[in-house]
């Protein structure tokens, strides 16, 4: 009896046991259908290439993914699966952006300062490297980093063309770019976002921040009508792109160096109930005169050189044009 007894506990044990089991993988994989139905819904509403999309398609091959009872495994299916699509689709630009990344960038930002000095014969160089990072405070000191270094060199120097460097800037937050370069054009429209037959003016304006309340440094060059030489290559991505993008269509620009990345679509945020971010491609961008970029941007002087130093062809190129008289 007291055998029988045993068993009839260990039994009661195992299927109590079992049906808990079952109960977490039901629980994850409800969690994983409504995120999954989310995403798709976001992206159905919000992606420029909608209409390049098969949603009928998608819809039931993402019904048919095979969840586990791990969270974060069936975040990265959803995820991996739509940013097939996505590449199937041409849209290079879409990602996704787990929380724990998130947390990891926010307590250890990808920082690259920018730099910049007087290279000689009236020539300022300054360089913009990528800026990744979820902290306000750091995003108004890359800006006023990139204000300062123009207002040292151009007050110490006369400087009568610059060259603004933005080879290798893989991208992330365009605004404290534009924030600081804005010392060397005038305010106004850098560009436009572009989505249908809707088209929307993204403004430059002095001693602002996008989307952020704080000032920064308002110095402006003497001369802003000074040449500049701005420079992108195949490691210029995203907002690197978008930050050149800026600068092309004035009169007194032109471009050196490679082909960018092709990453010159803007995307927009979505906050996920998973605590991930979608970012999402939603427009094409034009620069200030209507001239529409959508894949990679080709520099108006091709130099076949990689070095990425500030003492390198492609330098040597922008400097003499720079240095041409009029």
């Amino acid at each position: 009896m007291k055998h029988l007894k045993a068993f009839t506990i260990l039994t009661g044990f195992i299927i109590l046991n079992i049906s808990v089991l079952a109960q977490s993988r039901l629980n994850h994989n409800k969690r994983a259908a409504e995120l999954n139905i989310e995403i798709f819904k976001i992206i159905k509403k919000y992606s420029l290439f909608t209409d390049k999309l098969n949603w009928e398609e998608i819809k039931s091959a993402s019904e048919k993914l095979e969840f586990t009872d791990s969270d974060s495994i069936n975040d990265q299916l959803i995820f991996n699966f739509y940013r097939k699509k996505f590449k199937a689709a041409g849209d290079k630009h879409s990602f996704f952006i787990s929380s724990k990344t998130i947390n990891e960038i926010s307590q250890t930002p990808v920082i690259e300062m920018p730099e910049g000095e007087y290279l000689g014969n009236g020539i300022g160089w300054i360089k913009v490297p990528r800026l990744m990072t979820f902290d306000e405070k750091k995003d108004l000191a890359f800006a006023n980093s990139i204000r300062n270094i123009i207002e040292k060199i151009d007050t110490a120097n006369r400087v009568t063309g610059w060259i603004v460097d933005l080879r290798h800037n893989g991208g992330g937050n365009m605004w404290p770019m534009l924030a600081g370069l804005n010392a060397l054009v005038d305010d106004g429209t850098a560009g436009y976002f572009v989505q249908g037959k809707t088209k929307s003016a993204w403004r430059n304006e002095n001693g602002k921040i996008l989307g952020k309340d704080q000032p920064i440094n308002t110095y402006k060059i003497k001369n802003n009508k000074v040449k500049i030489a701005v420079l992108f290559d195949a490691k210029t991505g995203s907002s690197g792109e978008m930050t050149a993008v800026s600068f092309l269509g004035l009169p007194n620009v032109k471009s050196f160096g490679q082909t960018t990345a092709g990453y010159v679509t803007a995307n927009s945020t979505f906050q996920l109930s998973n605590g991930a971010q979608l970012l999402l491609a939603r427009t094409y961008v034009t620069d200030r005169t209507g001239k529409s970029y959508k894949g990679e941007i080709v520099p108006d002087v091709q130099v076949d050189d990689l070095s990425n130093t500030k003492r390198d062809n492609v330098i040597k190129t922008a400097a003499a044009w720079l240095n041409e008289t009029q």
